[in-house]
C-alpha cells in the first residue's frame, strides 16, 4: 500500500467490475474457502488435526497447524487483495517471518488483555478488545501484502486505512468477527459432541473454512478500495482465459464489432469509453489501428497527444518516446496535450542516444512556449 496518504482517494466501483463488491457476492464468498487448492489444504490440515489426540505425534500436529493455518490464511488474503479469483496453492508466497510476526501480534494482544483483566478490570479490557477487533484485520492485511512488521503494528497506519475506506471497513470488521465467533464456536461444539478423531477433523474443517473466508473477505476489501489505498494489484490471474476485467470485456466487444465489419461502431465505443476513463495500452493500440485504417491523421494526432500524456504520467518512457516519434513523423508541428510532457521526453531521448528525436522534441517544445507565455504578457 502507498504510505503517502495525504489526500483522500476515491471510493467507488469504477474499475472493479471484474469483481463485484463483496456484499453483492456473498454466495461466492462462502464458496471460496472450499474451492480448488483451498479445499485440498482444508482436507490435509483437518486430517492432521485428527492426530492431535495421539501422544507425541499430537504435539507435532499442533505445531504444524499453528504455523500452516495462518500461513495459508495470509496467502489467501494476499491473493485476494491482488484480485485473484482462484485460491492460491499452499506455497511460499508469504514469508515465514510474516507468519511468526502475526502469531506474535496475537500473543501480545492476548497477554495485554489478560494483564488488563487482572490489574485494571472494568472499561480497560473492553477498550483493548475494541482496539484488537479493529487492529488485527489491518495487521493481517499489511503483513500479507508487504510483510512490513513495523507498519503492521503502527496505529497511525490503522487509522489511515480506516479513514481511507470509511464505514465499509467497520462493516467488514463486524462481519469478520461475527463470522469467526459463530464458526469457531460451532467448531468447538462439534469437537465436543463428535467422536475424538471425527470431531477433530470436522471441527478443524469448519474452523479453517471460517478463517479462509475471513481472510478472503479482507483481501476483497483491499482490492475493492485499492484506488483509495493507493494499492496496485497484479491480478486477476490468467486474463487471457478469464477475460473478466472491464478492459478485457471492452476489447472483446471491439474485436466483435470489427469482425462484423462495423469499424465505425468499434471506434465510437472506444471513444465513449476514453471520455469516461483511462484505457489500457491494448485498447489504445486498437483505437489507433482503426484510425490508421481510415487514414485519419488528425485523429491519430489528437489521440496521440492524449495517450502521450497518459504514458508520461504513468512513467512509460519507452512507449512515450515511440509514440512521440510516430506523431512527429505524421506532423512536425505536433504539440503535446501538456507542454510539461516535453522536458522529460527530451531528456529520455538524449539518454537513449536518439539525437534527432531529441531535436524534434525541443522544436515542438519551443513552439509551445509562446502559447504558454502569451496570456501572461
Amino acid at each position: 500500500m502507498n504510505p503517502d496518504w495525504r489526500t483522500r482517494g476515491q471510493v467507488h466501483d469504477r474499475g472493479i467490475d471484474d469483481q463485484p463488491p463483496w456484499w453483492r457476492d456473498l454466495p461466492e464468498l462462502a464458496r471460496y474457502a472450499l474451492k480448488g487448492p483451498n479445499a485440498a489444504v482444508l482436507v490435509v490440515l483437518s486430517g492432521i488435526a485428527a492426530l492431535q489426540i495421539v501422544p507425541v505425534i499430537g504435539a507435532f500436529a499442533t505445531l504444524l497447524l499453528l504455523v500452516a493455518t495462518p500461513k495459508h490464511s495470509l496467502e489467501v488474503l494476499r491473493d485476494s487483495a491482488h484480485g485473484h479469483r482462484e485460491p492460491p496453492r499452499f506455497a511460499f508466497d508469504v514469508a515465514d517471518r510474516a507468519v511468526f510476526a502475526f502469531l506474535a501480534i496475537l500473543l501480545v494482544f492476548a497477554v495485554v488483555h489478560l494483564a488488563l483483566s487482572i490489574f485494571l478490570p472494568g472499561p480497560a479490557p473492553m477498550a483493548w478488545r475494541w482496539i484488537m477487533a479493529l487492529g488485527l484485520p489491518l495487521a493481517a492485511m499489511s503483513l500479507a501484502i508487504d510483510e512490513r512488521i513495523a507498519r503492521a503494528v503502527n496505529p497511525v497506519f490503522w487509522v489511515a486505512v480506516m479513514v481511507r475506506i470509511g464505514m465499509p471497513y467497520l462493516a467488514v470488521a463486524v462481519f469478520v468477527w461475527a463470522g469467526l465467533m459463530v464458526g469457531l464456536s460451532g467448531a468447538g461444539w462439534l469437537d465436543r459432541v463428535l467422536p475424538p478423531f471425527l470431531g477433530g477433523m470436522v471441527s478443524t474443517a469448519v474452523a479453517l473454512w471460517t478463517l479462509f473466508t475471513a481472510a478472503h473477505l479482507c483481501g476483497r476489501l483491499v482490492f475493492q478500495y485499492r484506488d483509495a489505498l493507493g494499492f496496485t494489484p497484479t491480478g486477476p490471474e490468467q486474463p487471457e482465459r478469464l477475460r473478466l476485467s472491464r478492459d478485457h470485456r471492452l476489447e472483446d466487444q471491439v474485436d466483435a464489432l470489427r469482425a462484423a465489419g462495423d469499424a465505425a461502431g468499434a471506434r465510437r465505443l472506444l471513444e465513449d469509453e476514453m471520455r469516461e476513463r483511462a484505457l489500457g495500452a491494448t485498447l489504445h493500440r486498437r483505437y489507433r489501428e482503426l484510425l490508421r485504417a481510415e487514414r485519419d491523421h488528425a485523429g491519430l494526432l489528437q489521440h496521440g497527444a492524449q495517450w502521450l500524456h497518459q504514458k508520461v504520467v504513468e512513467g512509460d518512457v519507452r512507449g512515450a518516446l515511440s509514440l512521440a516519434q510516430e506523431c512527429l513523423d505524421l506532423d512536425a508541428s505536433f504539440t503535446a496535450l501538456d507542454p510539461g510532457d516535453w522536458p522529460p521526453l527530451r531528456a529520455a531521448a538524449e539518454r537513449a542516444g536518439m539525437r534527432r528525436l531529441a531535436e524534434a522534441i525541443e522544436g515542438a517544445r519551443g513552439r509551445a512556449r509562446p502559447a504558454q507565455s502569451g496570456p501572461s504578457s
